[in-house]
């Protein structure tokens, strides 16, 4: 590869590690092409993308990047997972990990500002299992809908109640008379 290429490659790099809001490190050993593109497909239904890391042009392009921590983990054959959303970056792998054994998952960044944080195995896991966006925005017009809903039912309860008194004693009445 001619030196162009490779400072195009460190480029391009680079602009992945500054931008995306989360980056799931994953070894992909054991995949074939079909289950890469498998996986692949997946990841851009839910607006993330996979690039497998060329170890020496990742080392250089993390540099001074919110995903440098994870310079150290460039050492065996490895992919990036990047998006913004990171819940369904995660639950994508997470979900195809159901299906497929042989994608492992090494670590990742979560990039809140200019900070990332690292997260294990075990943190990508769980990132993978919370309700997507659209689940929780679901359940929160629930809840903002339960409050006012019972407000109504007990407000119209009252002249319910009144409507009903008066009814018995309207039976009442022309039972007896």
């Amino acid at each position: 590869m001619k030196r162009t290429e490779k400072a195009e490659l460190v480029t391009a790099m680079s602009e992945v590690f500054s931008s995306a809001q989360v980056g799931l490190l994953v070894d992909y050993r054991g995949l074939n092409v079909g289950d890469i593109t498998d996986l692949r497909r997946r990841l851009h239904d839910s607006n993330a993308r996979m690039k497998v890391l060329k170890n020496r042009i990742a080392k250089i392009a993390v540099k001074d990047t919110p995903f440098a921590e994870l310079e150290r983990e460039f050492t065996e054959p490895r992919a990036l997972i990047y998006g913004e959303d990171p819940v369904s970056s995660a639950k994508v792998v997470s979900d195809y990990l159901k299906d497929n054994d042989k994608l492992k998952y090494i670590s990742g960044m979560l990039v809140t500002g200019a900070e990332g944080s690292a997260l294990d195995a075990n943190r990508l896991k769980a990132l993978g299992n919370l309700p997507s966006r659209e689940e929780l925005l679901v359940k929160l017009l629930f809840l903002m809908n339960a409050v006012p809903t019972s407000f109504v039912r007990t407000l119209n309860e009252v002249p319910a109640k009144f409507v009903r008194l008066l009814a018995q004693v309207a039976e009442k009445k022309q039972a007896q008379g």
